[in-house]
């Protein structure tokens, strides 16, 4: 009797993560990234795990891979190669730290800092223990153009510190500096008042089905920092990630 009812045990707790699973997968339909509508919830994460797997937000955001963000400390890392992270030079991780990454699904991968260098302005690399898997996204940068005025009055998605998206608007850019200024209709989601500690974070350019890496913030308010179309930024960059591990190198994209 004892062996029948433990063998249904097992049976019932197999069917209970059996039906689990579906429910949780079917609240996550994955997408081209879209702009949200007006006052879009900003949250990427429903429950954030910085030891383990997470349970990504549905609706709009699950448009958006930030798979290739580490946003598990303050000083966050974006992905420019399989191994190596950008960061604002004036608030970045040290060498020997833990950055967690979660893919679309909410999986789990930790890899750590093994090297950092200063890039140029605000830009600094680091040098990641091994590549992340190609589950994990690496983000473009806009090809360089001489003139790069063409972005004044683009949406753009700038993320903060609490793994959150928010939309502003290109107010102006040169060879090494890009600003923003707020949507203030809030034609997509919402504006947000960059504060001290969203030093680094993201943003991002929607071109199509890709997420274009812009900008890691250095001020606050509607947020300003170095352009990571300037040819000059590029230039610095692949060299010293070249010098760090010359097999790995980032891809820029013509924006449209």
């Amino acid at each position: 009797m004892n062996t029948r009812i433990s063998h249904l045990a097992k049976l019932l707790q197999a069917g209970i993560v059996w039906l689990l699973l579906p429910c949780c997968s079917s609240e996550l339909t994955l997408g081209d990234p879209v702009q949200p509508p007006p006052k879009g919830d900003p949250g990427i994460f429903k429950v954030y795990r910085r030891d383990g797997d997470s349970v990504m937000a549905g609706g709009w955001s699950s448009g958006m891979n930030l798979s290739g963000v580490s946003f598990d400390q303050r000083q966050t890392a974006t992905l420019v190669s399989r191994r190596h992270v950008v960061m604002a030079n004036h608030f970045q991780r040290g060498v020997g730290s833990k950055l967690v990454f979660h893919d679309r699904r909410g999986k789990f991968l930790e890899r750590t800092l093994v090297k950092t260098r200063t890039v140029h302005g605000d830009v600094a690399v680091g040098l990641l223990s091994e590549p992340v898997p190609a589950n994990y996204r690496v983000y473009p940068l806009p090809a360089a153009r001489e003139d790069p005025s063409f972005l004044i009055g683009r949406p753009v998605m700038v993320s903060d510190q609490n793994r959150r998206l928010f939309f502003h608007k290109v107010r102006t850019v040169n060879r090494f500096i890009i600003a923003f200024e707020y949507d203030v209709a809030d034609t997509h989601g919402w504006g947000k008042k960059l504060i001290k500690g969203d030093s680094g974070n993201p943003s991002f350019l929607i071109d199509g089905q890709e997420l274009v890496l812009v900008e890691t913030h250095t001020s606050g308010g509607p947020g300003a920092g170095p352009f990571y179309g300037s040819a000059i930024v590029q230039e610095k960059l692949r060299k010293v990630m070249a010098e760090m591990d010359p097999r790995y190198t980032f891809r820029t994209v013509n924006v449209r």
